[in-house]
């Protein structure tokens, strides 16, 4: 009597899942149907239509779900065409970091802001923005026609007065003439000369040079237009070497020494990342927003990094190797606590069961799990938010593709 008891739950069983399976169609077209009849001039409406459908698609889904689940825990074996296809990774120890982020800002290490020395007329600029020039390479001059006057004017006097010198000098060595003007002679010579290197030091002083090798970023001054000492004619950078500057809080300031090797990336390079070491610490902390200065250095030799352009550091407070290590995204809660789902084999078939965990502090979109997952466990990935504990699965390849539907 009791063998015939049980038999008839089975079959009912059996039936409310093939009932359920049999109605879900209906009700999708029914749905269609139903859709047909708003008005599609309102979309308010239709979003309400679609979010009651899918309400009662999932009421339907935990249903079958639960029958489901009945029949395996009676030993039935579900069909392969109701096995949620999901993606799988086995748990592997690894290395787990906590960190921080700090911004910057990217500074060329070699810039220079050419200025005269003199003041005076811009009467050439030789080059234009963004072009190459070469260390010591002449980039503009100033009008110098009135210090040319003066050279010329006291070379001819300085010849005068060598040839002056030159006779006192041999009738001085004849004992003919006085020393006194031996000696004015002599005087007259060498002030003209130091004049004359005086303005000559002037004339160069108006050719300006490029103190370095580089580009030049902007021109301030125009030919014609009055230059005066200190006066920025012209901005040159060299981008070969980099200056990564942060302002990082001073909260932080145990986790950031000189040496501390940090990842450096670029948001206009979001595939670029490197590891680089702190190569300078502020000493000062500002007081107006409580932070510190941080400084890295790193080549560029494709010029590909460009000054003013933005940068993240992130900056290491925690490392434990061997941890086990999953994607927070994986990981859900309930009443009991947080758990994931893993992929165990049960008659046969491989089934989801519901993994609770201990959860561990959180890093860049990982989780360090203190307790629950061991090595060698394999973790749902894909697919883990449409099983449930208990349901069939099927591990699908990373090339396979996935086909996710409503019907079990």
């Amino acid at each position: 009597m009791i063998q015939k008891k049980s038999i008839k739950r089975k079959i009912s069983l059996k039936s409310a899942v093939w009932l359920l399976m049999a109605v879900l169609p209906m009700f999708l077209t029914a749905c269609g149907d139903r859709r047909s009849e708003i008005d599609e001039d309102h979309p308010d409406a239709i979003r309400r239509q679609i979010t009651e459908y899918r309400q009662e698609i999932n009421e339907l889904t935990v249903k079958v779900n639960e029958l489901e689940r009945s029949l395996i825990a009676r030993g039935e074996q579900m069909a392969r065409n109701v096995q949620t296809p999901v993606s799988v990774d086995t748990i592997r120890p690894g290395l787990f970091q906590n960190s921080f982020r700090a911004s910057g800002t990217v500074e060329a290490v070699n810039a220079a802001v050419i200025s005269p020395e003199t003041s005076g007329h811009i009467r050439q600029i030789n080059v234009s923005k963004g072009d190459p020039v070469s260390r010591g390479q002449i980039v503009a001059r100033l009008s110098t026609d009135v210090l040319e006057g003066n050279v010329e004017e006291v070379k001819t006097s300085l010849r005068l007065a060598e040839t002056v010198y030159e006779r006192q000098k041999r009738l001085w060595a004849q004992e003919i003439g006085s020393e006194i003007q031996y000696l004015e002679a002599r005087n007259n010579v060498e002030s003209l000369r130091s004049r004359l290197a005086t303005l000559q030091s002037q004339l160069e002083m108006s050719v300006l040079r490029s103190p370095i090798r580089g580009y030049v970023d902007e021109t301030f001054i125009k030919e014609g237009e009055l230059a005066m000492p200190g006066t920025p004619v012209m901005q040159i950078i060299n981008l070969d070497e980099l200056y990564i500057n942060s302002d990082v809080s001073e909260a932080k300031l145990p986790y950031v020494t000189r040496g501390k090797m940090v990842t450096l990336r670029f948001p206009a390079f979001p595939e670029e990342s490197m590891e680089t070491p702190i190569h300078r610490v502020g000493h000062v902390i500002n007081p107006e927003n409580r932070s510190f200065r941080m400084q890295l250095r790193i080549g560029n030799p494709d010029e590909r990094f460009k000054p003013n352009m933005m940068a993240n550091v992130s900056i290491s407070t925690y490392a434990v190797e061997e941890a086990v290590v999953i994607p927070s995204m994986l990981i859900g809660f309930d009443t009991q606590g947080h758990y994931v789902y893993t992929a165990r084999e049960r008659n046969g078939i491989m089934v989801a069961h519901k993994t609770y965990i201990e959860r561990g502090p959180d890093a860049e979109g990982q989780t360090k799990v203190k307790s629950g997952l061991v090595p060698g466990d394999i973790l749902i990935l894909r697919g883990h938010h449409r099983v449930s504990n208990g349901d069939p699965v099927r591990i699908i390849e990373n090339g396979e593709s996935e086909v996710i539907t409503a019907q079990r």
